[in-house]
């Protein structure tokens, strides 16, 4: 038995698969398709200084209704929306008892976003058809599921997600994009939002720090802000990208800033 073998099956034994790191050149192609849809749009803070403020386009005013799976103990995000805007917030968490603030635009059910409608789960679309009374198509997204984000956006359609005017995802564990799997994974969600959506802000939580291997960086928790493309010809401007942003915040007050790879926006 080789060396090799024989350490993989010893870490197998207490619990922890070894696999062997991806080639850099492929998840450089990620990046390259993640640069080339990333936009420069003007940009407003919603919600507050810190954990739970968000820089999402400014098109509110076409917004009739925002989705926000995942409560927290704030809701600065869904509170500004009703307060400035007047836009009504329907919220999921089944590990919470109710939303963390009382609010006439607050709608909450006690689920989690999942691929099927079961017990505690339910669909994305599922939720939606049964929240609104027609096909609307101003709605945002806000969601910060804790890695069910993958499950969420990978059995959701284009068409279901299309019908949100922009979207700020918070995606977790990006370390593992030097996993292969991973990747093809993460690959083809982002094709899938690519087919409607550009990216128009991107924002590393530095609550977790930081991945690398052979000079590619990798936040581990990101927020990512997305804009549907029809928004484009108003909105899209032809100034150059500048990152951090003047509005980023950091999420977490007591650990260091991490600065956005210029891999991921640079152009």
């Amino acid at each position: 038995m080789s060396i090799k073998k024989y350490i993989t099956q010893i870490f197998f034994k207490n619990g922890y698969i070894l696999e062997e790191a991806v080639n850099t050149d492929f998840i450089n192609r990620f990046l390259k398709r993640f640069r080339e849809h990333y936009v420069s749009l003007d940009l407003i803070r919603i919600g507050g200084e810190r954990d739970g403020g968000y820089l999402v386009p400014d098109i509110l005013s076409n917004v009739s209704h925002c989705f926000s799976p995942g409560v927290d103990d704030i809701a600065d995000f869904e509170s500004h929306l009703s307060r400035e805007y007047g836009i009504k917030s329907f919220m999921a968490d089944a590990s919470v008892e109710s939303a963390p603030l009382s609010d006439e635009d607050f709608f909450f059910i006690k689920k989690f976003l999942g691929t099927h409608n079961e017990d505690d789960f339910i669909t994305l679309k599922s939720w939606m058809d049964s929240s609104l009374e027609g096909d609307e198509k101003d709605l945002i997204l806000q969601m910060d599921i804790e890695g069910a984000e993958y499950d969420v956006l990978t059995i959701e359609s284009a068409e279901t997600l299309n019908r949100f005017s922009f979207m700020i995802i918070e995606f977790h564990s990006l370390n593992k994009m030097f996993d292969r799997y991973f990747l093809q994974m993460i690959t083809s969600v982002f094709e899938k939002i690519y087919r409607n959506f550009s990216i128009c802000h991107v924002h590393p939580n530095n609550c977790c720090g930081a991945s690398s291997l052979n000079g590619v960086e990798i936040p581990r928790i990101m927020e990512v802000t997305f804009i549907r493309n029809d928004y484009l010809e108003r909105f899209k401007r032809k100034s150059k990208l500048v990152l951090p942003h003047n509005l980023d915040r950091k999420n977490v007050e007591k650990f260091d800033d991490i600065e956005m790879p210029s891999i991921w926006w640079k152009k």
